[in-house]
């Protein structure tokens, strides 16, 4: 569902947001403490800047921080930058767009899971991440379970 792009993307914001601090975060921690190869964290890095999300500081002491303040930067605003907004257009089985003149087996039930997702990426921020995360939750190993791939596989009778 999500490019490795998208989620490093969205693991790196919730890295930032958690260390709940104005000081500058540098790419070797985020790589270090997340396992992301540091070329690719990198371009990751560069992409969440030119979204406006993170500002680079320069020079000693430099690194990367939160441009917005993280209750105002939801998980879809990462998803809709880094991946784009196609997957909530798309058929599960045909290639291309849903076509509700001409739907697939899975229509009706792409339609409500597709919805769910986007509801549930679009009301989680940055600071429910982090809230989650404080509360123990493993919210930076929460690509499955976050975006309820196994309860969709569910809900479609998939294994």
């Amino acid at each position: 569902m999500l490019s490795r792009t998208c989620k490093y993307a969205i693991q790196a914001m919730i890295f930032i947001a958690s260390m709940n601090s104005q000081e500058p975060v540098l790419a070797k921690q985020i790589a270090g403490a997340l396992s992301i190869p540091r070329e690719f964290l990198n371009k990751v890095m560069q992409l969440l800047v030119k979204a406006g999300f993170l500002a680079s500081v320069r020079g000693p002491g430099g690194g990367f921080v939160l441009a917005k303040d993280p209750k105002d930067i939801t998980i879809f605003d990462i998803v809709k930058e880094i991946d784009g907004t196609d997957w909530f257009d798309s058929c599960i089985l045909r290639i291309g767009p849903c076509n509700p003149d001409d739907p697939c087996a899975l229509h009706d039930y792409w339609i409500k899971i597709k919805n769910q997702v986007r509801v549930l990426l679009d009301h989680e921020s940055l600071a429910d991440m982090v809230k989650e995360l404080r509360n123990g939750k493993r919210v930076l190993q929460f690509a499955e379970d976050f975006i309820l791939l196994k309860k969709i596989k569910t809900q479609m009778g998939i294994n």
